[in-house]
């Protein structure tokens, strides 16, 4: 039972240390820096990303309501047309 814990503990230290290099490697890419000085910053890297990413995530909201209004006002000037493409009688009546 203990060495499936320890196994388990020792792949989810592996993947978790993967995945710091990884971003480490990909943060270095962006900003022209060598891993080390990321990964010695790492506290600091971690806390511009979530900065960078909540940017990113408003400024995605904001374009999706913008777009979201201006399809509304769309809608509704189509349905306020004298050709709006109801008709107020179903077509089997006629």
């Amino acid at each position: 039972m203990m060495g499936k814990l320890a196994a388990k503990l020792g792949w989810a230290g592996l993947l978790a240390g993967a995945a710091v290099l990884l971003y480490a490697r990909n943060r270095a890419q962006q900003s022209g820096r060598d891993m080390g000085s990321v990964l010695s910053n790492l506290p600091n890297e971690l806390k511009e990303t979530r900065a960078e990413l909540e940017q990113e995530v408003k400024v995605a909201v904001d374009a999706g309501r913008k777009a979201a209004a201006e399809r509304e006002q769309e809608f509704d000037k189509e349905l306020s047309g004298d050709d709006a493409g109801i008709s107020p009688m179903p077509d089997f009546l006629v």
